[in-house]
């Protein structure tokens, strides 16, 4: 519907070419519908203009008189049409029963009533309200025309299948259907009034009420949306020009099938794609316009086409250039596309408006195809003029060349939880994740400086607008995975988050053979929440923890192993513990193990294995941790960037303690604190190899982590008592050299000594445990006997930790006589000196328990 405020000359040929095309349609299809009975409902713009020019007379028009004095001459264009379509309806009925009512000024609840398209009566009724509420004694009351117009008013209880009049003889309607309108326009105005004061909040601003007290023209030729389509073109790495022309012709055809019913829409909102041609000024087989002209023949004729200097394929400066221009051109969405692009799905111009319009903040925001070429990837956003009036005309930052402005803009907008990935489809022939036509150029670091100083302009602009759209606290979990265990997985991709964090799942996976990936990407790799990437090759651990870091953007990344259980409620721990202390490294979160109920699991954790996996409960309230390990570790990611360190094995041991050292100290060098506990963050360890017995995995994490008392000298100390895996080995060559030298005496003295060393171990740790501390474990159901039994074993794991940290040393030449001795202090220094004192002691204890089993077996 509409009053003078959109029926007016300058909307004419639009009303008519849309009304009559409505028209056209529903009278084709109810024929074929087999619809009987058809009613019309026209309007009293039929009437000539020459019988309602008087203002002094009261005409009643009655039903013949559409046609005095021949040829029609209607009210505008919008009467023509529906007279245009009585016509058709009687002339084009078939078997249809047909009825007109010619509607006259239909005004009450539930009609429009703001905006442009409302009727006088509500537009009068609107200001009056807004004039009160504004508490104004003697308002002006905005009436268009000399105020001598006349009209007479059906109230729209009255007028359902009824007809009104601005002056009309009712003598045939009330002939035929004995009708006559029952409710006065004072009680019509009354109840219309009351409808429209419901309609208006109470604490509507001052602003919006003054609003009220004006009338809207609506101008329909100017409400077409225009979609920007940032076009880059190139024919250089193609074998041949013609196949960049080919690729753009299948995109313009995609462009145009997806695009035609909103180009063309009837009645409502409508839009239209400007193509922005961006060619490189040396590419001379396109730039003659030979791209122009296969768009306009695919049936693309808003097109604009801009040469651009740029080396090639710097696509992001060509996106930056075309996103210039067509904000100052006054486009409304800017689509950042390519010409290997091809749309596959109807109506995603209306989609993306509509998701748009419906934001906190209209037009606020990034929005994304779903690319069927690279699952999860959020390529080729779309961004609204709000973004483009955001930064003043530059739709991605300098620093971007050809890769990454894309992502730039999801993650910025992810921040504020205006980021979505849309179910609208789309293919890309030729990038995505195969080979690309020009080298790609990575923009380094974007995550951390250029993506905080976006978010900061974004929110310097919210502030500045008043807009209360909340800051998310954005958190990525990492999960790197050689074993690919799908159950434990989707375990970790179900975890839920609050409404005020946002939360994306990395999942690095360091074996490409893996028959587990393709089941994984089928799960999962759809979801915008979850990126999934697997290594050319087995990388290890901390590379394949360092990818993660690569293709992360939060501000905060949890890492978890692929072997733990998250407890359902992790995420909403972990941002509870991240808003407790913002300004922390990281946290430390808890990893349990099941109960102990073999010999071996109670014999891991009397080795000392385990006995960081939950410092967190151990330490709940020590503001900074010396580490923490991977299984379940957070950090603060985009201050300070660290990375894991490569010289460490494939299969870790060390490179967890290398790196939470580095970052605190980074912090704290910078007045922030370090790694905090978080004793609430949890998760279970269900135990290595299902339980089974196997101490290699012990052995091989120690190869690593011996290299730390010399790589951080500052948390190492020095110890001459050598440990239990450096007097074995001490003695084992003793007794190979008597072997060597052909001599019994030295083979059996090196073999007591070996003896010895092995008793005296086992020896100190039962007597620690039973005896001396009389350890109790509660996680372990092992009887008395199986208790020390336990003891017993948890000394020959110790020993073969201790040996993997010999070994590492000689494999990287680090044991001479200036380096012998230097211990690690596993606490770093946190908590004085006693774990050193502590440890000292034991090796000194073993030492001379030693060496009086040497003298009891010597002699």
């Amino acid at each position: 519907m509409g009053g003078m405020g959109t029926i007016h000359e300058a909307n004419d040929f639009r009303i008519f070419r849309d009304n009559n095309a409505m028209t056209l349609n529903v009278v084709e299809a109810s024929r074929a519908a087999g619809v009987r009975l058809f009613l019309l409902a026209s309007s009293a713009c039929v009437y000539p203009d020459h019988l309602q020019s008087d203002p002094g007379v009261d005409v009643k028009l009655k039903e013949t008189d559409a046609f005095d004095q021949p040829p029609p001459r209607t009210q505008g264009l919008y009467g023509l049409e529906k007279l245009v379509g009585e016509l058709i309806l009687q002339n084009a009925a078939g078997d249809m029963q047909i009825r007109i009512a010619r509607l006259h000024n239909v005004y009450g609840p539930g009609g429009t009533w703001h905006g442009g398209r409302e009727k006088a009566p509500a537009a009068f009724a609107r200001k009056a309200v807004a004039a009160c509420m504004l508490g104004l004694d003697a308002p002006e009351i905005e009436m268009w025309g000399t105020g001598q117009q006349r009209r007479s008013f059906l109230y729209i209880d009255d007028a359902v299948l009824g007809v009104a009049s601005r002056c009309s003889d009712n003598s045939l309607v009330r002939k035929v259907l004995g009708w006559e309108p029952a409710i006065s326009l004072q009680e019509g105005m009354q109840r219309t009034v009351q409808w429209i004061r419901s309609q208006i909040s109470d604490d509507a601003s001052e602003d919006l009420l003054r609003s009220y007290l004006r009338s809207e023209v609506v101008q329909l030729a100017d409400a077409a949306k225009i979609f920007a389509i940032l076009l880059p073109v190139t024919s250089r790495g193609s074998s041949h020009a013609d196949d960049c022309l080919n690729n753009l012709k299948t995109f313009a055809a995609t462009l145009r099938d997806t695009t035609w019913r909103d180009s063309h829409s009837l009645g409502g909102q409508t839009f239209r794609a400007r193509v922005y041609l961006l060619i490189d000024d040396e590419d001379e087989p396109l730039k003659s316009g030979r791209a122009e002209e296969v768009l306009l023949s695919s049936g693309i004729h808003d097109v604009r086409t801009l040469l651009c200097h740029e080396p090639r394929g710097h696509v992001c400066a060509l996106w930056r250039l075309g996103a210039a221009t067509a904000w100052r051109d006054g486009c409304d969405y800017f689509v950042l596309m390519g010409d290997d692009v091809q749309l596959l799905d109807e109506g995603w111009m209306r989609q993306i408006h509509a998701v748009f319009s419906g934001n906190v903040v209209p037009g606020f925001g990034c929005l994304s195809f779903t690319d069927i070429s690279f699952p999860g990837m959020p390529t080729f956003p779309v961004v609204s003029r709000v973004h483009m009036d955001i930064f003043v005309g530059r739709v991605i930052p300098e620093v971007f060349v050809n890769q990454d402005g894309d992502p730039f803009l999801f993650q910025l907008y992810r921040r504020f939880d205006a980021s979505q990935m849309l179910p609208l489809r789309r293919r890309n022939s030729v990038g995505g994740s195969g080979p690309p036509r020009y080298d790609r150029r990575h923009a380094i670091d974007w995550t951390f400086e250029p993506l905080d100083r976006a978010t900061t302009t974004v929110e310097s602009w919210l502030a500045s607008c008043s807009h209360n759209v909340q800051r998310l606290l954005t958190l990525d979990v990492i999960v790197p995975s050689f074993r690919v265990p799908l159950e434990t997985l989707d375990t970790v991709l179900s975890l839920t988050s609050s409404p005020t964090c946002s939360v994306m799942f990395i999942v690095i996976i360091d074996d490409p053979l893996s028959s587990a990936v393709s089941v994984l990407e089928a799960r999962h790799g759809h979801r915008s929440d979850v990126r999934i990437r697997v290594n050319p090759r087995n990388l290890g651990a901390s590379a394949t923890r360092n990818r993660g870091l690569a293709e992360s953007a939060g501000e905060w990344v949890h890492f978890l192993d692929d072997d733990v259980d998250p407890a359902p409620n992790l995420l909403l721990e972990t941002e509870l513990a991240i808003r407790a202390h913002p300004d922390a490294a990281g946290f430390v979160g808890t990893v349990h193990f099941p109960v102990a109920d073999t010999i071996f699991k109670t014999a891991v954790h009397l080795s000392g294995v385990t006995y960081f996996w939950d410092i967190a409960q151990k330490m709940p309230q020590h503001a900074d941790l010396p580490w923490g390990v991977t299984a379940s570790l957070i950090a603060r990611r985009n201050l300070f960037k660290v990375e894991f360190d490569l010289r460490y094995p494939k299969t870790g041991g060390g490179e967890d303690i290398h790196f939470c050292i580095l970052k605190r100290h980074l912090f704290i060098a910078n007045g922030l604190a370090g790694f905090h506990a978080a004793p609430r963050v949890q998760c279970t360890h269900p135990w290595w190899n299902k339980g089974r017995r196997s101490y290699s995995r012990f052995h091989n994490w120690s190869i690593g982590d011996g290299s730390l008392a010399l790589t951080f000298p500052q948390h190492s100390y020095q110890c001459y008592y050598p440990t239990s895996a450096e007097l074995l080995s001490l003695t084992i060559l003793g007794t190979l050299a008597g072997l060597a030298m052909g001599s019994l005496g030295v083979v059996r003295f090196g073999v007591n000594l070996t003896i010895a060393a092995v008793l005296a171990n086992v020896v100190h740790d039962l007597l620690r445990h039973l005896v001396l501390e009389r350890t109790v474990d509660e996680r372990s159901t092992a009887s008395r006997i199986g208790w020390a039994a336990a003891i017993v074993e948890g000394t020959f794991i110790r020993i073969w930790s201790e040996a993997g940290r010999l070994r590492g040393q000689v494999q990287r030449r680090e044991l001479n006589y200036r380096t012998y001795g230097r211990r690690f202090d596993w606490f770093a220094g946190r908590i004085g000196p006693g774990p050193i004192d502590h440890e000292r002691r034991m090796l000194a204890e073993r030492f001379f328990t030693w060496l009086a089993m040497c003298v009891l077996l010597c002699s």
